[in-house]
């Protein structure tokens, strides 16, 4: 088939893989992977249907990124964390595993098969990129990791009298996770629930959307480092509800006093340079009106993404010329 083209592939064609990655099988899985894996799954949708499309949607979009195949694309943000790599890394690590089949199923069946694939994947020693789905995929994929957690979220809903509704709610009333390893970044605190003071009190750190912004970048990776030398298990939960209100055409619960994408893209990155065994993407429904909206967010959200592997690849280079030297 190579022989047959003459050109770089076009994006309207071809394999529709994460950035052009290859496709693998947990057969083939190696150790220091980034393992690309799509869960269309929402159960805890508020207004319309659609974040089941988010997946595919984020592939779509990441075919515009796919420059380590094709020359003729090239990366749109100046991202420090590229100059110590070598871009061919990429297409060495990064891998797409393809879609979790659950239609159809039952929400715990759902979660019994999302474990399931989440628990096959890291026990190849490979780090994942979860793409969802709504934010009911994130408990079930971080419990199918052995261990102690730790978890850093931006965005989502914080929990409220009993948590149980919300992801991190369920992480914490399972005891997988302890509210000292959990760092929660929100727009704002919500005063009609006590939640934000009980949790900062059992020694839970949350960070309002300004708070955030003042943060050093230098800081802020310390602190992801720190979290995940003191957990067996880094997970990193980002849900598209964390932007400002100016990108709600992406997202069904936008929020007043939410982040740009010029305050995520170094924060990223820098939390890439952690040793974060899953990054979960969740909240995006590609199907809302605003065409022109939803299509600019999703460049925006893979914009992120890549500063969060560039951050990941400098980190396994570093340690790589450690090794050796």
């Amino acid at each position: 088939m190579s022989a047959l083209r003459t050109a770089p592939l076009p994006r309207m064609a071809g394999d529709l893989t994460f950035m052009r990655a290859k496709r693998a099988t947990l057969d083939n899985l190696c150790a220091d992977s980034f393992a690309v894996i799509g869960i269309p799954f929402e159960r805890n949708t508020i207004a319309a249907s659609g974040c089941r499309f988010g997946a595919r949607a984020l592939r779509e979009t990441s075919v515009y990124f796919g420059w380590h195949v094709n020359a003729q694309f090239s990366h749109p943000v100046d991202i420090d964390a590229r100059k110590q790599i070598s871009t061919s890394s990429i297409h060495d690590r990064l891998v797409d595993l393809g879609d979790v089949t659950i239609l159809g199923q039952s929400p715990s069946a759902a979660n019994t098969v999302i474990q399931s694939a989440i628990g096959k994947i890291h026990a190849r020693g490979a780090s994942t990129i979860i793409l969802g789905g709504d934010d009911s995929v994130v408990a079930p994929a971080a419990t199918a990791h052995e261990g102690s957690l730790g978890l850093l979220q931006f965005g989502g809903t914080l929990p409220s009298a009993d948590g149980t509704e919300t992801p991190l709610g369920q992480l914490l009333a399972s005891k997988r996770l302890r509210p000292s390893n959990a760092v929660v970044v929100a727009p704002a605190r919500n005063p009609e629930t006590n939640f934000a003071d009980e949790f900062e009190a059992a020694g839970g750190r949350l960070l309002t959307a300004p708070n955030f912004k003042r943060l050093p970048t230098a800081e802020l990776a310390g602190l992801a480092c720190d979290l995940g030398s003191s957990v067996d298990t880094l997970i990193e939960h980002f849900d598209i509800s964390i932007f400002s209100a100016s990108l709600h055409g992406m997202t069904e619960t936008p929020r007043f006093g939410g982040l740009t994408i010029r305050d995520m893209q170094p924060a990223i990155t820098a939390i890439g340079q952690a040793p974060v065994s899953s990054l979960m993407v969740t909240g995006l429904n590609p199907t809302k009106n605003g065409l022109s909206v939803v299509k600019v967010g999703q460049r925006l959200i893979m914009t992120a993404l890549l500063g969060y592997i560039y951050g990941r690849l400098s980190l396994l280079s570093s340690l790589q010329r450690e090794d050796t030297g």
